[in-house]
């Protein structure tokens, strides 16, 4: 299994961030930075080292597990979404900017951002609203 190094980064940073949060909160530090490192890596070893598209054959409908299956292939191929469209959108940005620091560096990431949720969050409404169509989102 090979982790992208940006990718654990960026994992590691958003834990180190927790970590600093409650220290600067309350003066101590819980499991939770530590929990969150644990789930990336066990969620992306279960993603990449799991037969997902023949898993769901393999099952019988209507079970428990048909149905972790089902969600397991659903998150799945929307953290894919998730990671296309971000990175389509901060090129977009990257390309649009002339300086990597300058007057309006951040407003330009924190409408980029923006963007992306609100593109993520049509996307997801849609797909939803299809499963409601077919019965399947209750």
């Amino acid at each position: 299994m090979v982790l992208r190094a940006r990718g654990v980064a960026g994992v590691l940073g958003f834990a180190g961030l927790l970590a600093l949060i409650e220290w600067f909160s309350t003066g101590r530090v819980t499991w939770l930075p530590v929990v969150t490192v644990a789930v990336f890596l066990v969620s992306t070893a279960a993603f990449k080292m799991l037969p997902w598209k023949g898993a769901i054959f393999a099952v019988r409908p209507g079970s428990r597990l048909y149905s972790a299956v089902l969600f397991g292939l659903f998150v799945r191929h929307f953290a894919a979404i998730l990671e296309t469209e971000s990175r389509r959108v901060l090129t977009a940005r990257r390309l649009c900017i002339s300086r990597k620091w300058g007057p309006g560096w951040l407003r330009s990431l924190a409408f980029a951002l923006a963007a992306l949720l609100n593109r993520t969050l049509v996307r997801a409404e849609r797909f939803y609203a299809a499963q409601r169509v077919r019965g399947l989102g209750e």
